[in-house]
């Protein structure tokens, strides 16, 4: 069954708000700078969108679920139709054999008949016959119950997706709005200010010691080392692009450890520790689960920032929370 729903049309200004973001901060004068914004409320500005942006990606992956749900039920619906094809025309035949074999029906030639063994037998089979068929209504109207309850389930699942669809589609204006309200914000700032708040993070691999005992951190950091440079995107899932959660669940992917689409699911599918005992590998996040990063030791966390910017190698200062996968 096709899907009639496609959630990467969400996401259609990703790409330009990369572009965008990157020419509009070159593009920037150096104008005095507005004293009712500062950097702070610029990077807070981005936060928020990025926050919105994790609420997308939340919905889309319900999306998703729901999708699959949808043609699993699909599919089942099928088969117990066709099952519930097959007893009723069984049913039916059965009916019109006995009608064909006895039209007056079988308890007719059992009065008629004046051997008393052949009355007790004809009856015992009549008895019989009875059994076999209401046993067979019985499985009947237990299939037709089966396929009305998943049909039911089906119509609400489609109801779910319509309506995680317009909400995806209006949480998506509001990333686009509080993105707009941050390079808006950005704009105001001087020369120095927006030098300073667009100033590239680390781009170069750093040697990475990863301590005994660390699983399968190693794959993950060689992957998200190897996308240093790649652009940020809002819904970013690579392979040339990528939001925050978005980097880090293909990193782990490519360790073997499966990582929910999100932020605070990420988090929540680790081992909380604190900042103080975090080691390469580890996840580390803002509080308010709005922003996600891996620990490379050193102090180092790399992680994908922002519109404008690219995938970089930033300190640790600024995230608040840790856990451990893998």
């Amino acid at each position: 069954m096709p899907r009639t729903h496609r959630t990467t049309r969400l996401r259609a200004f990703a790409v330009g708000t990369t572009s965008l973001g990157l020419a509009a901060v070159m593009s920037l004068t150096s104008a005095q700078a507005d004293p009712q914004v500062t950097a702070d409320d610029v990077e807070k500005a981005f936060h928020a969108a990025e926050a919105a942006n994790e609420e997308v990606n939340q919905l889309t992956e319900d999306q998703e679920t729901l999708q699959r749900r949808i043609d699993a039920l699909t599919q089942e619906i099928e088969q117990v139709q066709s099952q519930y094809d097959a007893q009723r025309t069984e049913l039916e035949s059965a009916i019109v054999q006995q009608h064909l074999d006895a039209p007056l029906g079988p308890t007719v030639n059992l009065i008629a008949s004046k051997d008393a063994q052949v009355f007790l037998d004809g009856l015992s089979a009549v008895d019989a016959l009875n059994t076999s068929r209401s046993e067979a209504l019985d499985a009947f109207s237990d299939t037709h119950r089966d396929l009305k309850n998943r049909q039911k389930q089906l119509e609400q699942h489609r109801a779910k997706l319509e309506a995680a669809v317009a909400e995806a589609e209006e949480k998506q204006a509001e990333v686009q709005s509080a993105y707009e309200q941050a390079q808006a914000d950005l704009e105001r700032l001087d020369a120095a200010q927006q030098e300073q708040i667009n100033a590239p993070g680390e781009t170069e691999a750093p040697d990475v010691e990863i301590p005994p005992g660390s699983g399968n951190a190693q794959a993950a950091i060689e992957f998200a080392l190897a996308q240093l440079g790649d652009p940020y995107a809002y819904g970013g899932t690579g392979p040339d692009s990528w939001d925050c959660s978005g980097l880090t669940q293909a990193a782990w992917a490519a360790a073997g450890v499966s990582l929910p689409r999100v932020v605070g699911p990420q988090i929540n599918a680790g081992t909380r520790i604190p900042l103080s005992e975090v080691q390469p590998g580890d996840l580390v996040a803002y509080s308010s689960m709005s922003h996600i990063g891996m620990y490379i030791g050193n102090g180092q966390v790399i992680h994908a920032p922002r519109p404008g910017k690219t995938v970089e190698i930033v300190g640790l200062g600024g995230f608040d929370v840790a856990a451990r996968v893998g």
